[in-house]
């Protein structure tokens, strides 16, 4: 015969569940450092553009890609550890919060063109420094609307 659990093993129980949901929402968060060392390699590769220099371009492309590539790569496969997020925690905002964020890769690139053609010097060096502003803040601000999202979505709240 199963006893049936009193209000405080209840609420205990809950509160461990709440607490393992919020671990997972965190892992899955990128952290802020990430974003601003995106943006660093972003304005090395601008600068190395701007350079016009065909072996300053051919060192720091390779390594800014090789050094994103293994920040990306450690962060998915380390931080991660098969933390996932289904598509009802996340929802239709948060998804159209990361699509929207996309808006920095256009920011960027009109910049770039745009001081080009007024005839800027360091063009590509000037418009990537804006757009890693732009990711140094405009990340860990997503991450912020994200993870409000995922603990508002999760299991055990009222929608």
């Amino acid at each position: 015969m199963s006893r049936h659990p009193q209000p405080e093993e209840a609420a205990s129980a809950l509160a461990g569940i709440r607490r393992t949901q919020e671990q997972v929402i965190e892992a899955v968060l990128v952290p802020a450092w990430y974003w601003s060392a995106v943006g660093a390699a972003m304005v090395a590769i601008g600068a190395a553009v701007d350079s016009h220099r065909t072996v300053v371009l051919a060192v720091v492309i390779p390594v800014a890609v090789i050094a994103l590539v293994a920040m990306t790569g450690a962060m998915i496969f380390g931080a991660y550890r098969g933390a996932q997020v289904g598509s009802e925690l996340l929802s239709e905002r948060g998804a159209v919060y990361i699509v929207g964020f996309v808006w920095i890769v256009g920011l960027t690139l009109g910049c770039a063109f745009g001081l080009r053609a007024a005839g800027t010097p360091w063009a590509a060096t000037i418009a990537t420094a804006i757009g890693a502003v732009a990711l140094a803040f405009g990340g860990p601000w997503l991450m912020g609307r994200l993870r409000a999202i995922m603990l508002r979505n999760r299991a055990g709240n009222a929608r």
